[in-house]
């Protein structure tokens, strides 16, 4: 197909502040604007209120258009058009809208429509075809001499088609606009236009609140960011201390020129160490990469499957990464209840309490493209259905690779639904309560942080000052503005109470109000180190667990938290033994008084636990006060504690002959009574084995 271009050029002085005005507007009552021209087969003239295009040529399609002075790439707009097709030497001749148009005609876009009711809308640029939509019959165009009103709303980055007020396409993979509108005609057709109008609106991308103009954006150096390798992907650990990310077509890499996982680890100074290929079994011969990492930096998911050799690839999907005692573990695979991806890409992310995948995935119920899901883990392991979170998050267009903030609450994704800057941009929005459906509305992360490029993935340790994202071939930091929910990040690490050696064991945090254990963790298997992270707003209880032992649980109010901070806890586990003395560290009554506060409650379910599991052990219950108070108060109050306990277990069905509560009020100190931290260490409740 040939075009012959003609060109007017129109200047608007525009002034700024206004909801919505006029760009252009004309309804062809005079020639004001200058349409009429004659030559090379092409007339174009204005008629009593229309414009009429007559292409006599016999083979070359002829364009008119408007050059506008206005900055298209940062003003929203809409552009309305009726025309008419009133002649036509055959059935599948085309006329249509020509829009964002550069002067030198080497980008455009066009709506077009045929004389037998069909349309197509495609981009030109790059000396080639884009089809949004290629011809296809509909039956909101209307053939030979019925009007038909095309109407394209540019919203940022994104526009959407209608004709005769029905929507026909929407696309949110632009970013470049030019300042040209006007028609195309196909040879032997004349077609009659109607109120060319485009209207400015207010432009739509909607920044953070927190958004700094005078960010920078910094590229890690070459012992991570190599000059001549591409590293994309970053993660980061919750600590920020350890750098995840993969590397492309990397000679070292371990099946070259396939993804590897690469992982850089930051010293005490601040410093990025020598970039390390992990090995085997994380890398084997498919394309690999991390996808996230657990707070206690001994889980990381992983993007495919892994045969059990530790070499072979195991085709797509999503994998669990453990340590062992020799290192890293051949990942398992992820199992995800009526998994759907129609979608050629997909992306992942599990939550630092490793209960909660997101995903972005194609499904028939969707609104369009990728939309973002979660599917929660069940009993047995694996992960339900997965649920989309709703039409606030998720567009018509592609939504990808979610990351979830360490208070559970604040999503940062890519999308091309939401007006931005570029094809991809990241957005962020919070999660307002527990159905996964209620979101505010998606912010924008602002034009520092994207481009008119593709910006795919960010990531943030638990803090949340420092965001990474992988973009132009390298892995860059910047400054994280948006504001999160405090957290604490609890580290240490897990020994046995008795020979005080370090032991590998499953972590779990349980919310003491509600008595619902809500994350879980593992210690390293070779230095017995954990960490978790827990959001602020709760009183939380936390403990190792591991067969034939029993935790002594800890417990932290984060109530009033107002920042991140960090903790060094460790954990000890008491082997189950007859003469064991095992502290109840969250058992809580109002001060004088012997009532169980409900936040008891968890606590006393794992003694239960223990119980119900084992039905040869006998316990006594000790109850003991500090030195405040007389001899006799203090026994009858350590007395009184001490049968609450009991009588909340004979509550639950265990047998009365294995229970025995005693009070000793202040006669077994195991602290001095000088200092407030040695009272407290001195009003306890015990229990001790008698039978096993």
């Amino acid at each position: 197909m040939r075009f012959t271009f003609t060109l007017l050029t129109f200047f608007l002085v525009t002034t700024f502040g206004f909801a919505q005005k006029a760009l252009f507007n004309d309804t062809f009552q005079d020639d004001t604007n200058k349409w009429t021209y004659n030559g090379d087969g092409f007339d174009s003239k204005v008629d009593d209120g229309k414009l009429i295009l007559e292409n006599k040529h016999a083979t070359n399609s002829k364009w008119r258009y408007i050059s506008i002075t206005q900055n298209t790439e940062v003003v929203d707009f809409d552009i309305e058009a009726t025309i008419t097709l009133d002649k036509t030497p055959n059935d599948y001749a085309t006329y249509g809208l020509v829009w964002g148009m550069y002067s030198d005609n080497s980008d455009y876009r066009v709506v077009q429509l045929s004389a037998n009711n069909q349309i197509q809308i495609y981009h030109y640029y790059g000396k080639e075809f884009h089809y949004g939509k290629k011809w296809t019959a509909s039956k909101n165009v209307g053939g030979k001499g019925k009007k038909n009103k095309i109407k394209v709303e540019k919203r940022a980055n994104t526009f959407k088609v209608y004709v005769n007020g029905v929507l026909e396409h929407q696309t949110g993979d632009n970013s470049y606009y030019g300042t040209s509108f006007g028609f195309i005609v196909d040879a032997g057709v004349t077609v009659e236009v109607e109120d060319l109008k485009i209207t400015e609106q207010p432009f739509s991308i909607k920044v953070v609140e927190e958004f700094n103009p005078n960010l920078k954006m910094v590229k890690l150096p070459e012992t991570v960011s190599s000059p001549t390798i591409e590293e994309a992907n970053p993660v980061i650990s919750a600590d920020g201390t350890i750098l995840y990310f993969d590397r492309k077509e990397n000679p070292l890499n371990v099946e070259s020129p396939k993804d590897d996982i690469w992982y850089s680890v930051k010293d005490k100074n601040g410093n990025w160490s020598e970039a390390k290929n992990i090995g085997r079994p994380l890398n084997n011969r498919d394309n690999n990469f991390v996808i996230s990492s657990s707070p206690d930096n001994n889980t990381l998911l992983l993007g495919n499957k892994y045969a059990s050799d530790g070499v072979s690839p195991n085709g797509g999907g999503v994998s669990i990464a453990q340590k062992g005692q020799s290192g890293w573990e051949i990942p398992k695979d992820v199992v995800i209840e009526d998994f759907i991806n129609t979608n050629g890409y997909v992306g992942y992310f599990l939550s630092n309490d490793n209960k909660n995948l997101l995903m972005t995935v194609e499904r028939p119920e969707g609104l369009g493209l990728k939309d973002i899901y979660v599917s929660f883990v069940k009993e047995d392991g694996t992960f339900s259905k997965p649920k989309s979170l709703g039409n606030v998050v998720n567009t018509f267009e592609d939504e990808a690779n979610p990351f979830l903030a360490s208070d559970g609450k604040t999503l940062y994704f890519a999308s091309k639904g939401h007006p931005g800057y570029g094809q991809f941009d990241l957005f962020v929005t919070k999660r307002l309560d527990d159905s996964w459906t209620n979101w505010t509305i998606p912010e924008n992360l602002g034009n520092i942080i994207n481009s008119p490029l593709y910006e795919l993935s960010i990531f943030l340790s638990a803090k949340g000052d420092k965001a990474y994202i992988g973009k132009q071939r390298d892995i860059w930091e910047v400054d994280n503005t948006v504001k999160q929910d405090p957290v604490v990040l609890v580290k240490g690490k897990v020994y046995d109470a008795k020979t005080k050696e370090i032991l590998s064991a499953k972590i779990e945090y349980n919310n003491l109000k509600t008595n619902k254990m809500i994350g879980t963790a593992i210690s390293d298997p070779k230095t017995g180190s954990y960490s978790i992270v827990l959001p602020y707003g709760f009183n939380y209880s936390f403990m190792a667990d591991k067969e034939n032992y029993y935790a002594i649980t800890q417990n932290v109010d984060l109530s009033n938290l107002k920042e991140y901070k960090e903790m060094e806890v460790d954990l000890y586990l008491t082997p189950i033994e007859k003469g064991a003395i095992i502290r109840l560290n969250n058992i809580f009554f109002d001060s004088g008084k012997y009532d169980l506060l409900s936040e008891s409650f968890a606590e006393l379910d794992i003694l239960f636990g223990l119980l119900k599991d084992n039905k040869n052990i006998k316990i006594e219950i000790a109850g003991h006060t500090d030195a405040v108070g007389s001899d006799v108060a203090n026994m009858e109050l350590s007395k009184n504690r001490a049968n609450s306990v009991q009588k909340y277990l004979l509550g639950k069905g265990i047998s009365s002959d294995r229970i025995v509560a005693k009070g000793y009020g202040e006669t077994k100190f195991i602290a001095p009574n000088t200092t407030e931290e040695g009272k407290q260490l001195n009003r306890r409740v015990e229990f001790v084995i008698l039978e096993k």
